[in-house]
């Protein structure tokens, strides 16, 4: 069990429409192919030419949300800068790769290889806002943004710190979407996706909207540890199934796990509403951020996004939610969510 991080703002860059109006009422985008792209932001309102020419696409797209989602909370330095990333930026890694070739390593220019690095949107975020605390980028791949958000509510926790922004950020490029394909990751339908998502937390629920009550890490489990886990986690929490009123599942098409998933819809009543997201954002190590984005805001509206619901059920609130996401059942992640009254 963890110490509550309360969330007082969210925002997300995606393949879909959703960061300008930050909700997901637009009709939804279909997938390139097998892949789903960013919807760029207009950058102009953020940034000059000149900076743009010294920033890649992630960084670019991360920082933008970054700073949208500190504006919402009304945060202008906040105390310490989290984040997880499975790839961090694969355009600029590949395109170093590409040079150190090139160039048979000799002379090469530095900006791809310092934007590659998995902590190089950490540290621009930190410079935009003056910020010179604390400061991390979690690298665990399926893992990356629950490392972050455990690291918060440790810190939190031992007050430490009394708030904290919050992130992910994920790209795909060509070559690395032919590896994967090659590797088998593609099979049954899975598309893949990429998208940026930040998250202002604080240690207490002045103003908060969400409420992270709980968050359970399973690596390689069996079937058998899933559903043990979630029974306790309830019973941690004198929650019965019927108090569940929104379950947000991580399925991506991808047959191979619908078993993982079913373990819990399975044990649903009626009254719960089973929704799913990866149909609109496609699979990439920190696909869980865009489920908790949208948990999020359909709290703070009161209001269920129609393009997730799976299964409606017959609860009309909008109170206890569960969150269940694996990641090529290699990593397993669970979150128990409360509205904050």
């Amino acid at each position: 069990m963890i110490n509550p991080l309360y969330i007082k703002s969210a925002r997300a860059i995606t393949a879909q429409d959703c960061f300008n109006s930050n909700d997901l009422s637009q009709a939804s985008r279909p997938c390139t192919g097998n892949r789903f792209v960013y919807v760029e932001p207009d950058y102009s309102r953020y940034f000059t030419i000149m900076q743009l020419r010294r920033m890649s696409r992630l960084t670019r797209i991360g920082l933008v949300a970054a700073i949208e989602c500190l504006k919402d909370a009304g945060i202008a330095k906040p105390e310490a800068i989290l984040t997880g990333t499975g790839k961090g930026s694969l355009n600029d890694t590949e395109k170093f790769m590409h040079a150190i070739r090139s160039f048979q390593e000799g002379t090469l220019n530095p900006s791809p290889f310092i934007q590659s690095t998995y902590n190089a949107l950490n540290g621009l975020i930190g410079l935009h806002h003056q910020v010179n605390s604390y400061n991390t980028t979690y690298v665990h791949s399926g893992f990356s943004l629950e490392h972050a958000l455990l690291d918060a509510a440790l810190l939190m926790g031992d007050n430490t710190i009394r708030n904290a922004l919050i992130g992910s950020f994920e790209e795909m490029t060509d070559e690395h979407y032919i590896i994967k394909e090659k590797l088998g990751f593609w099979k049954s339908g899975a598309v893949s996706g990429e998208g940026s998502f930040f998250f202002f937390a604080q240690q207490d629920k002045t103003g908060a909207v969400l409420a992270i009550e709980d968050l359970q890490l399973l690596f390689e489990p069996d079937q058998q540890k899933i559903r043990n886990a979630v029974h306790a986690l309830l019973a941690a929490h004198q929650l019965q199934w019927q108090d569940i009123d929104v379950y947000i599942s991580g399925r991506n098409k991808d047959t191979r796990y619908d078993s993982y998933y079913d373990l819990v819809s399975e044990q649903l009543t009626p009254a719960t509403t089973e929704l799913q997201f990866k149909q609109l954002t496609g699979e990439f190590d920190t696909a869980s951020g865009f489920g908790l984005w949208a948990a999020t805001r359909m709290v703070e509206t009161g209001q269920l996004f129609p393009a997730l619901v799976l299964k409606k059920g017959t609860s009309t609130r909008i109170k206890h939610l569960l969150f269940y996401n694996q990641y090529y059942s290699k990593q397993h992640v669970l979150y128990l969510l409360k509205a904050v009254e």
